[in-house]
């Protein structure tokens, strides 16, 4: 949603268009994540600001957070600055955003890099596993064993479940939804080429015999209720977990 960062839209014009096509889609709220390798992560707020100002002045009616996506070798050269800037939720329960790696076996890093955070008072969202060969062909438990003391909650992308990524990532994403370890979805929109797909993700689960009130809540209870409430180590998905234990 910040124009000018990373692989986001490339200029304004493209932003609001992004806006208008989430809009569309049912959403709301956006949490802006650039990944910290590609943006000054002490620029974010105010990238944040001038989109805002931008979605007002073209009557867009859009919350924009501000965020990041922080891979495992970016944690170290994070301040403590930097990690409260981008972090979310409420003092005490905040949480970052922790991609797993798009190429490679690095599950012991990806563990280790989560631990340091924890060390430093915050939980993690783990982003995209569904996309990472070398963490399933060593095994589904790295994923959640090692990272906080216990399982994290998985965000798995929208695109993922509509084939984007190929057919394996598509089955994981399923996988993963079914076994009751995700917390929410992203809708992994980039530009308006790569637009949102959130409501086609849901009916896609909806499909895969998922039942409509818990795909729903992927997008929508869950997400509110990580941005209001935090999160903590290890996070507890309260009623998603009870309802996917019975699929």
């Amino acid at each position: 949603m910040l124009p000018g960062v990373d692989d986001g839209p490339s200029d304004m014009e493209e932003a609001l268009e992004l806006a208008r096509l989430a809009v569309q889609d049912g959403t709301g709220t956006v949490l802006a994540t650039p990944h910290v390798r590609d943006v000054d992560v002490d620029t974010v707020s105010d990238r944040v600001h001038e989109v805002r100002a931008a979605l007002r002045a073209a009557g867009i009616e859009l919350t924009v957070l501000g965020g990041a996506e922080v891979a495992w070798d970016d944690v170290p050269s994070l301040t403590e600055r930097q990690l409260e800037l981008i972090a979310q939720g409420p003092r005490g329960r905040r949480w970052v955003l922790l991609e797993t790696p798009l190429f490679g076996d690095e599950g012991e890093e990806l563990c280790a890099a989560a631990g340091e955070l924890a060390r430093r008072g915050y939980a993690v969202l783990v982003g995209h596993p569904e996309r990472t060969d070398g963490l399933w062909e060593a095994g589904d438990a790295r994923l959640g064993a090692a990272l906080q003391d216990g399982p994290a909650p998985l965000q798995v992308n929208a695109s993922s479940l509509l084939g984007s990524h190929g057919e394996a990532a598509c089955r994981r994403a399923r996988t993963v939804a079914a076994s009751g370890r995700t917390a929410l979805l992203a809708s992994d929109a980039h530009r308006p080429t790569r637009g949102p797909c959130l409501s086609l993700a849901v009916a896609a689960l909806i499909h895969a015999g998922i039942p409509e009130g818990i795909a729903e809540d992927m997008t929508a209870a869950i997400p509110r209720r990580l941005l209001d409430d935090g999160l903590t180590s290890p996070f507890r998905a309260g009623r998603v977990v009870r309802h996917a234990d019975g699929l």
